[in-house]
């Protein structure tokens, strides 16, 4: 309704928390899923934001189900069931309330349908994918092909780590340019890597590296030809290979150590990784195939060149010259043999490439350079969906008690979708007629100034990690609707609760005004309300409004200043508000915990 807001454009570029819906199949904590670039992506965006993965369970249901209908051992392909995850995932992003939805998989997103802001996020797509990988099927490749460009159309943004796939994206997908960003990933490492030593390699022999966990693709045979090229022409050193092994048996040499797998969730081998990266002089990956190449990136962090085939987007990671080489696919080892030596037997030249090769991690391969970027660009599409709106908001305050007035202007500071008003409260011997005398004040202020809805707020309340404004605005609109003339944020008692939104709640009496949204159409109610001295705010307004509800998970509590001004047991025991909040919490989820139970359909599939 026009009558709920007095709208305003605002552009917030300030950071703020953010509830983001994480779309994947895969496990973002699985520190070895994707290469572990999916762990880091999803850590990194909760440094900023309150992050949720969405699609665990959906994807594991399905997977369920398609083993118990099919158990003739037909392949389960996700592809086939993306109507189906469609339908899920957007009705699942109706019952919350996020900002941003970032997804990795376009058999996730092809079919949602959500008012929410989408963000595709990948290193390649389909048509690159298939070019190496050259699937048999047709009618599942003809499937894959349409779920890309539904995914890469449906996006609002895309995010992809090389140039390479997003002319992909333009060129097979007509994606518009506009909408494509592309942000390099960074090194999958934990711990912060010092500045590598640049000794002179002269007299030591030179330490080689391969990583790869797919031998043939990553191009092992290569590197063994590489190694032994070297060998045979007298030129000293040693050759390391960690993530898979070679199909065939090697004779023995002390030179060729083999790790085929080295688990970086693991403490120890995180320490053996360390310790074989600050030994290594050269990163060697011939690679086939690769959208971008981590290995590459954890290379200079540890100052280490590499050099590795220009094919994918490899080129996006080595800068010829800066922090490696690149060479033709079909490159003989010799080539890479002499870059090698020649390298390394030129010190000024290898010490130089060091130097680069860490400067190119700590300018824009790392994930802390991602999230710095990222978080603009989700930042700046999230403010463009945001609705436009300011709600006034008259808070209570004793002037003398200037530590919960620097209190509350700091919890709304930065909060662009409020109209701050500072009200002095009234005072009287009784704390609660000293409230109620405040709030009619204030809406007596309100009608003057002909506001429809407002907040009413004291100077103990604070945001909880639940608030955002677009929950706040999407509950107060809804709220109206339903006919509520009060609305809180947070309550500290309550006797029975039922469902009126998935995130809201019809209460029949509340305790804490703290923050509580009120219609004009209960006005004139308190208004004319004769309180006695014997009354509380609280049980007056539980008593007037014929229908209150509440926000669960509430965005607003009480902060515990070790004194009451209104409430004198929380006077006489201190911490007993803190207590009160949690016994509410703790009774609404369970209501909001047998409310889903009791939506589950029995036949769910």
């Amino acid at each position: 309704p026009n009558l709920l807001f007095r709208y305003v454009f605002i552009l917030d570029e300030t950071s703020r928390i953010m509830n983001i819906a994480f779309l994947s199949s895969l496990n973002p904590y699985d520190r070895n899923s994707w290469s572990g670039t999916l762990n880091y992506l999803y850590t990194s965006l909760q440094k900023k934001h309150r992050v949720i993965w969405v699609g665990k369970t959906i994807f594991s249901d399905i997977l369920a189900f398609h083993k118990a209908n099919f158990k003739n051992g037909e392949m389960f392909f996700p592809e086939n069931y993306a109507l189906l995850f469609g339908k899920l995932i957007s009705d699942l992003l109706k019952k919350e309330c996020y900002d941003v939805v970032i997804c990795r998989d376009y058999f996730f997103s092809a079919y949602l349908v959500s008012d929410v802001p989408l963000i595709y996020i990948g290193d390649t797509t389909f048509h690159l994918f298939n070019q190496y990988m050259n699937w048999h099927d047709e009618s599942l490749t003809k499937l894959a092909e349409q779920l890309e460009s539904l995914a890469i159309q449906k996006a609002d943004k895309i995010i992809y780590c090389s140039e390479w796939a997003k002319q992909s994206a333009m060129q097979d997908y007509n994606a518009d340019a506009e909408k494509i960003e592309v942000v390099e990933f960074g090194a999958n490492i934990i711990e912060n890597i010092p500045v590598p030593d640049n000794v002179s390699p002269i007299n030591t022999p030179c330490n080689l590296l391969f990583i790869g966990r797919n031998w043939n693709m990553k191009g092992g045979n290569k590197v063994l030809e590489i190694y032994h090229n070297l060998k045979g022409r007298g030129f000293q050193c040693t050759l390391t290979m960690i993530g898979s092994e070679p199909p065939m048996s090697l004779p023995n040499d002390p030179n060729i150590e083999i790790y085929p797998f080295i688990d970086k969730a693991n403490p120890n081998d995180r320490l053996k990784f360390h310790e074989i990266l600050t030994r290594s002089h050269f990163l060697v990956l011939p690679t086939r195939f690769d959208c971008f190449g981590i290995a590459f990136c954890e290379a200079c962090a540890y100052g280490i060149p590499s050099l590795g085939s220009n094919v994918g987007g490899v080129s996006q990671v080595i800068k010829e010259g800066e922090n490696g080489f690149l060479f033709n696919i079909d490159a003989s080892a010799l080539e890479y043999a002499d870059k090698i030596k020649d390298t390394f037997n030129t010190p000024a030249t290898y010490s130089q490439l060091r130097k680069t090769a860490r400067k190119n991690f700590e300018e824009r391969l790392n994930w802390n350079r991602w999230l710095d970027k990222s978080n603009k660009i989700i930042e700046r599409l999230a403010s463009e969906h945001q609705p436009d709106f300011y709600l006034p908001v008259y808070v209570i305050n004793m002037k003398e008690r200037v530590e919960r007035k620097q209190h509350i202007i700091k919890e709304f500071d930065n909060k662009e979708e409020f109209e701050l008003n500072l009200v002095e409260a009234s005072v009287h011997p009784i704390g609660a007629v000293g409230l109620w005398n405040s709030m009619i004040k204030i809406i007596k202020m309100a009608k003057e100034k002909g506001d429809d809805i407002i907040v009413i707020c004291e100077d103990d309340h604070y945001f909880t990690e639940n608030y955002s404004p677009k929950l706040l605005f999407k509950e107060v609109t809804e709220a109206y609707i339903q006919g509520a003339e009060v609305l809180s944020g947070g309550i500290g008692g309550f006797g029975q609760a039922i469902p009126a939104g998935y995130h809201r709640y019809k209460v029949d009496w509340f305790w804490c005004t703290q923050f509580i949204v009120v219609y004009n159409r209960f006005f004139d109610k308190m208004l004319d309300y004769s309180f006695q001295d014997t009354d509380t705010a609280d049980g007056v307004i539980s008593k007037l409004a014929t229908n209150k509800m509440v926000i669960y998970p509430f965005i607003s509590e009480q902060k515990d200043f070790g004194y009451s001004d209104v409430t004198q047991s929380n006077m006489e025991q201190q911490g007993k508000i803190r207590e009160h909040f949690a016994k509410a919490n703790k009774r609404m989820e369970f209501v909001s915990q047998s409310n889903i139970q009791s939506n589950i359909p029995k036949n769910y599939f």
